[in-house]
């Protein structure tokens, strides 16, 4: 018999790109149109041949250490023209904004710190609606804040 215990799951439209007016306090708003959001935390790795001291001949484990940790999140949807001047300011600014990648579920946090706006794409098919794409890399150290 399967089991009868269901995890709690959390809907996709949960997963949050909120994005820092750069004001005194800063005010973090969801920029409108995005449908789909992907986060993505990766650790780059090194890695050395560490042979065995008896027997030097033997086919050596290769070892690795984390070297450098980055994130990046990417959105995308239709381009909603209350969004446009906002991602539009970003990118021609070349410079990072404050930006949080929430989990938007009691108990659950968000990932906060300074992004750039490394791709801007728009795209218009006859038929149907114009979409945009967006991709925000860390520009320094992003911290998780938990139930945040």
């Amino acid at each position: 018999m399967a089991g009868t215990v269901k995890p709690t799951v959390i809907a996709g439209t949960k997963l949050l790109i909120l994005v820092g007016d750069g004001g005194s306090p800063e005010v973090f708003t969801a920029p409108c149109g995005l449908t789909n959001t992907t986060f993505t935390l990766t650790g780059a790795t090194g890695s050395t041949v560490v042979p065995f001291c008896d027997d030097p001949e033997a086919a050596a484990w290769d070892t690795k250490e984390v070297t450098s940790l980055s994130a990046q999140v990417t959105g995308t949807g239709v381009m909603a023209v209350e969004s446009f001047t906002l991602w539009n300011n970003w990118f021609l600014s070349g410079v990072a904004k404050n930006a949080h990648v929430k989990l938007d579920n009691p108990g659950l946090g968000s990932y906060e710190g300074p992004w750039v706006l490394g791709n801007f794409k728009l795209t218009g098919t006859r038929g149907q609606k114009v979409t945009v794409d967006v991709t925000l890399d860390n520009a320094d150290i992003i911290t998780y804040v938990p139930g945040a």
